[in-house]
């Protein structure tokens, strides 16, 4: 009589561990990561015209390490923060020579997570804000101005943002 019942029992204890057994989470390789800004340097005088700055460097203020470089002089890619709602650079030019000039720039944006999967996790999407670039060291700026090219940052395939000078 306890035979039946302890198979029963075995066979639905047995069900209701495969019916709530989830198959691993993989991530697909076409899930990118979290976007970069993509910045092109424009001429101050026409503003549709790519212009490589002289001696150009890009400083994160968080570690003070010079970013390698990605992309070209008149167009760059910069990480953003998954984390924060603003990131801060320092743009130079002429770097190691007496006319070295150095604009402190930190960038505003709003942070959109969405939850991909268990194995992908997060990622973020950004909107620039409606005044994008904040100069921090006012001054002898040798960066005239920002024009704002595409405002939501969800891909890396055009520019976001232009930087006149």
């Amino acid at each position: 009589m306890f035979k039946p019942l302890i198979k029963f029992c075995v066979g639905l204890l047995t069900l209701i561990l495969v019916i709530n057994c989830e198959r691993d989470d993989i991530c697909i390789e076409d899930i990118r990561e979290s976007p970069d800004l993509i910045i092109l340097m424009l001429d101050i005088e026409n503003k549709i015209q790519r212009k490589e700055p002289a001696g150009f460097s890009i400083l994160a203020i968080d570690n003070n390490v010079e970013l390698p470089s990605r992309g070209t002089k008149d167009s760059i890619v910069l990480p953003l923060k998954i984390q924060e709602n603003i990131v801060q650079f320092e743009f130079i030019t002429n770097k190691g020579t007496a006319e070295e000039n150095i604009d402190t720039l930190q960038i505003n944006y709003e942070r959109f997570d969405s939850f991909i999967n268990s194995a992908c996790g997060f990622r973020s999407n950004y909107i620039l804000e409606k005044l994008p670039v904040s100069v921090l060291n006012p001054g002898n700026n040798w960066i005239k101005g920002f024009t704002i090219l595409r405002d939501t940052i969800s891909d890396e395939t055009n520019a976001h943002l232009g930087i006149l000078h």
